[in-house]
């Protein structure tokens, strides 16, 4: 099996899930970064890595969205086709499913 990278992948996405804008996909994956580099801030650096919770994600990608937009993240976001914090649920589970981002038991 050939393997695609985040683009080809995306392109995949996006031809089965038109309801959000491509730029929402590069969103939620440097939003995560951004979410992993604030917990370990707040965690001892020693701590066992684990996969990050639904509430902290969101709350990682509002902090994102305020530090890259300002004022106009809620604007930004809209037009993307996110307008609820299920819309970020939905773009997360397209992207578990086509293998760009993993899952555990616990998730």
């Amino acid at each position: 099996m050939e393997k695609h990278g985040f683009a080809e992948t995306l392109d995949e996405i996006l031809k089965q899930d038109k309801r959000y804008d491509r730029d929402s996909y590069y969103f939620v994956r440097e939003g995560l970064d951004y979410t992993l580099k604030m917990l370990k801030k707040r965690r001892d650096a020693a701590a066992t890595p684990r996969h990050v919770s639904g509430q902290e994600l969101l709350e990682g990608l509002r902090r994102f969205a305020i530090d890259q937009f300002g004022p106009m993240a809620k604007t930004v976001l809209s037009h993307w086709g996110v307008r609820r914090c299920s819309d970020f649920g939905e773009i997360v589970f397209n992207m578990v499913e086509n293998s760009i981002l993993g899952k555990t038991e616990q998730d």
